[in-house]
């Protein structure tokens, strides 16, 4: 090896990103211990099949993440496009030769494992939305007629298809992500508030119009829990005496009554916090919600110091990301929005997910490790 490439290589190991790292660890550790609390039951020993695979996914994605962590941003620069592409063929094949589970098309069979490319089409209209505004640096802003060529090359697609599965929350999802990405690259202000007005006046005809029976319920069981405590509101209302029930300190790893004794529908996926904050308490959620804030802080970190401004772009999507994560899922746990059915990062069930959630963090290193002086 030359004297220049190993001088590269000693600064790149000493700006690893140790703390991301360390972070992501944690979390991914607190995901698994819950996983197994949150899976298991009293009648059966062992570790539980979820667990197990949870583990598995976690792995590979954990060696995924740093092997993404050393590749140039560049490179994701340059495959951006082709990325998005690659993912909009998978959505196509999940309509095509996708199986049909609880009325819904979403996964991918790909030999013992299941994709589920709705999850990858987030990472995909980050890359992709990263690549274009890099090259289109506007000093004024970017206001509504601008935005929408990429909203239609980028978003549009991709929502459209997630859409079709159908899976409302994810379509969702991907426009606030598009959404994040515009507003660090900079939206004028008259620009917020069009978009906040034309949201608003949305909302109520896209809950008359659009919206399927039981999605409408969703929305019903946001302002009226208690209206059918033992029907449409059974889950909101024990996801709430879960996580009451664990006061200060919690019951105990394993200890929740509400899980345990599977008063708790969706504990392992959506609602896998309640188990949490049952278990640990008020002290331990803190913690949770710490470790998931200081890692979205550290991403901001990157984005402010990366070294060119698609890097910088890159690492805003990302924390878009686990931001809407974070506030989608624990806003439905604790009825502050509609069940959506996002998942809560590095915790809750779902091996695309968390692939997708740790892939992300291994761009974000992949920055960080070659951010400016």
């Amino acid at each position: 090896m030359s004297a220049p490439a190993q001088v590269i290589r000693r600064q790149q190991t000493l700006r690893f990103d140790w703390m991301m790292l360390t972070v992501t660890l944690c979390l991914c550790v607190l995901g698994l211990a819950t996983l197994y609390a949150a899976a298991g039951s009293p009648l059966v020993e062992g570790a539980p099949r979820a667990f197990r695979m949870q583990g598995l996914y976690m792995g590979l994605g954990l060696v995924g993440m740093l092997v993404l962590a050393f590749i140039e941003p560049r490179m994701y620069e340059r495959g951006a496009y082709l990325f998005h592409a690659a993912v909009v063929v998978m959505l196509l094949l999940v309509l095509l030769v996708g199986p049909v589970r609880g009325g819904s098309q979403r996964w991918l069979p790909m030999g013992p494992f299941n994709l589920q490319p709705s999850e990858l089409a987030k990472l995909a209209i980050v890359l992709a939305c990263a690549r274009f505004f890099a090259a289109r640096p506007r000093d004024d802003g970017w206001g509504i007629r601008e935005l929408i060529q990429p909203a239609l090359l980028f978003l549009a697609p991709l929502a459209f298809l997630v859409f079709v599965e159908p899976d409302l929350g994810t379509t969702l999802f991907l426009c606030f992500v598009f959404a994040g990405v515009a507003f660090a690259v900079g939206l004028r202000w008259r620009t917020l508030a069009v978009i906040a007005l034309i949201g608003a006046m949305s909302a109520p005809l896209a809950y008359r119009f659009v919206l399927d029976d039981y999605q409408r319920e969703r929305v019903d069981v946001l302002f009226a829990p208690d209206a059918d405590p033992k029907g449409k509101g059974y889950q909101a209302i024990q996801g709430r005496y879960a996580i009451g029930s664990g006061r200060m300190l919690g019951k105990g790893w394993g200890q929740g009554t509400q899980g345990r004794l599977r008063f708790l529908p969706e504990q392992h996926t959506d609602f896998i916090f309640s188990v949490y904050a049952e278990e640990q308490g008020f002290v331990g959620c803190l913690v949770a919600l710490t470790l998931y804030f200081g890692q979205m802080l550290l991403g901001l970190w990157v984005a402010w110091n990366a070294r060119d401004r698609f890097g910088s772009i890159l690492a805003s999507g990302v924390v878009s990301i686990l931001f809407c994560h974070v506030c989608i899922n624990l806003g439905g746990v604790l009825g502050l929005l509609p069940i959506t059915g996002v998942t809560l990062p590095f915790m809750s069930y779902g091996g695309s997910s968390v692939l997708t959630m740790l892939f992300g963090v291994g761009m974000l290193m992949s920055v960080s490790m070659r951010r400016g002086p």
